[in-house]
């Protein structure tokens, strides 16, 4: 009896340890993907990027000998991601900006099926038998490839996959195949409703992201498309539009680059991570205007400036309601070499991301001055941008600054005057000066913020001589800048110096990051709703990202603004 007993003992104990073998782990994401060739990748597959970090795994959903990867099994996600010959696509670069955000006990799995030049009724498994008895010849190989039904081998790895970890979302790109058609966000619905219900899925835990075709700005195609991608929402509440614009094209005006892809792929895992609440991300419509918000105002402003002895003009926006009863604190907002007053409105339009986060309540009411730089008499932004005596007027421009603009504001607006309650910030050449001119005047300026600062940057030790000062009176400085930019040695520079003098501030590294728009406006929402309110070391926690040591920046990317 004895015996009996020890051997049933030892049985529950060898079922229970192979039960907990293959138990399902929390803490591994997985995402399922599907469309037509941008999903499945058309970039070429370039030797940087076959290293990738083992937290991000893939799913072969197809056996593939010369790689040794059989379906179903689970791998390090070295592209190609889709079948055994694909390219590069959105997928990729989604799950490295995952783990690249995500806390290091998470990993991040992608299971992708995805067939070039197909309609979206491939995936209908209901009627995909008809679909495929008309596809053409070329595309029938591929759809083979899954046993005839693409649909069904995405199903049956999900389900494979969900002994492994936990289904979060469901990533989408098609809608080239389908251009024009008004009903194709009915069709998208029955597919995810379909996929929902095979794998015992919530809507509410699985949201659906759907990318933008190649855009307008690229010469897109189908670029019409976009308009309705992005209408789908309105059919499927838990539907989310990842815009295209900007993303470049690869030569076809139908298929992304790898730098486009890479950019859509990143604001496909910001929406994500966002969506999952963790660490500060941009949503992907955060500089899309919207209907039924309040909106705030742009006026032009002349004022004489004694310092360059002419008047001079900036723009002033002021947000919804602003109203003469009430004080507002000042953010001042600086372009780059190559701008004027104007460039942010032309490439950024802060006026629609401090709009929707007014609307979402993200944000203190301020007013924002966007100046000229450039402090000369013919301050346009002509000729040799790079002359001295025009160099000279952006070092300039702190006087013109301190003596005729703020004074200028502060009489003609309603604004609170004292430095708890005035920013500074500016992309580029203006990032330098923000740097410069905030940390030379704290008496001026609490609030301090410089996006892919340039060469103009002092150095930290001139920027920051009595670090117990700057600690005593900061109440925020941000540093962000693009991993692939080249200047980014002069951000990591003086985030070195901070952290050696142990002054807390935001250093913000954005993965694929180039010197463009996208990092600047970026740079604006999230440090905009950090100011004029308390700043905790939670919140420099949930802003910060600070890439791991030793790894190795992109390829320099430079466009001067």
């Amino acid at each position: 009896m004895k015996t009996l007993f020890s051997k049933w003992i030892i049985l529950a104990g060898i079922l229970f340890f192979s039960i907990n073998l293959t138990a399902q782990d929390k803490n591994f994401y997985i995402f399922l993907s599907f469309g037509q060739s941008n999903m499945e990748g058309a970039a070429r597959i370039e030797p940087q990027y076959k290293s990738v970090n083992e937290r991000f795994r893939m799913m072969a959903a197809v056996d593939c000998p010369d790689t040794d990867r059989k379906m179903g099994n689970w791998y390090t996600a070295v592209p190609p991601l889709v079948r055994c010959y694909t390219g590069l696509g959105p997928s990729d670069f989604f799950g490295r900006t995952l783990v690249e955000y995500l806390p290091a006990n998470i990993k991040v799995g992608i299971i992708n099926v995805a067939i070039g030049g197909c309609k979206i009724e491939l995936f209908d498994k209901d009627n995909y038998q008809t679909y495929t008895a008309t596809a053409p010849f070329w595309m029938k190989g591929m759809i083979d490839a899954y046993d005839g039904n693409p649909y069904k081998r995405l199903v049956d790895m999900a389900k494979l996959a969900q002994r492994d970890g936990v289904i979060k979302g469901i990533l989408l790109h098609q809608g080239e195949s389908n251009t024009g058609e008004v009903t194709w966000p009915s069709k998208v619905q029955k597919v995810y409703e379909n996929i929902l219900s095979d794998l015992n899925l919530k809507a509410s835990e699985v949201p659906l992201l759907a990318g933008g075709v190649v855009p307008a700005d690229q010469n897109g195609k189908c670029a019409v498309m976009n308009e309705i991608i992005a209408k789908l929402p309105e059919t499927i509440p838990t539907a989310h539009f990842i815009p295209s614009d900007g993303c470049l094209q690869g030569g076809d005006s139908l298929h992304f680059s790898a730098k486009g892809y890479e950019m859509l792929g990143y604001r496909y895992a910001s929406e994500m991570l966002s969506l999952m609440g963790y660490k500060a991300v941009v949503p992907a419509n955060f500089d899309k205007p919207r209907t039924g918000i309040a909106f705030g105002k742009i006026d032009t402003i002349r004022y004489k400036s004694k310092t360059v002895g002419a008047k001079r003009k900036a723009l002033v926006y002021t947000p919804p309601g602003y109203t003469k009863k009430k004080k507002y604190p000042v953010l001042y907002l600086l372009h780059g070499i190559g701008g004027d007053e104007k460039e942010w409105l032309r490439g950024g339009q802060p006026q629609v991301i401090l709009d929707n986060l007014y609307a979402d309540g993200k944000i203190q009411d301020m007013i924002v001055v966007m100046p000229n730089g450039r402090a000369m008499r013919d301050d346009r932004a002509v000729g040799d941008i790079m002359a001295p005596d025009k160099v000279k007027a952006f070092a300039d421009f702190e006087k013109d600054l301190l003596n005729d603009l703020i004074p200028f504001v502060e009489k003609k607006y309603s604004v609170l005057k004292n430095r708890e309650n005035r920013a500074i910030a500016g992309l580029s050449m203006g990032g330098g000066q923000s740097l410069n001119f905030g940390l030379g005047n704290l008496d001026k300026f609490a609030w301090v913020g410089g996006f892919s600062s340039a060469p103009n940057t002092k150095t930290p030790q001139e920027l920051i001589p009595n670090p117990d000062e700057a600690r005593k009176m900061l109440k925020l400085l941000w540093i962000s800048c693009g991993d692939k930019d080249w200047l980014i040695p002069f951000s990591k520079r003086t985030h070195d110096y901070l952290i050696e003098n142990n002054i807390e501030h935001v250093y913000r590294v954005i993965p694929g990051g180039i010197h463009d728009f996208n990092v600047w406006k970026e740079g604006l929402y999230n440090y905009s709703q950090l100011l004029f309110k308390p700043v905790t070391p939670e919140l420099i926690k949930k802003y910060q990202n600070i890439p791991p040591e030793g790894k190795p920046l992109g390829q320099p990317q430079f466009s001067r603004p």
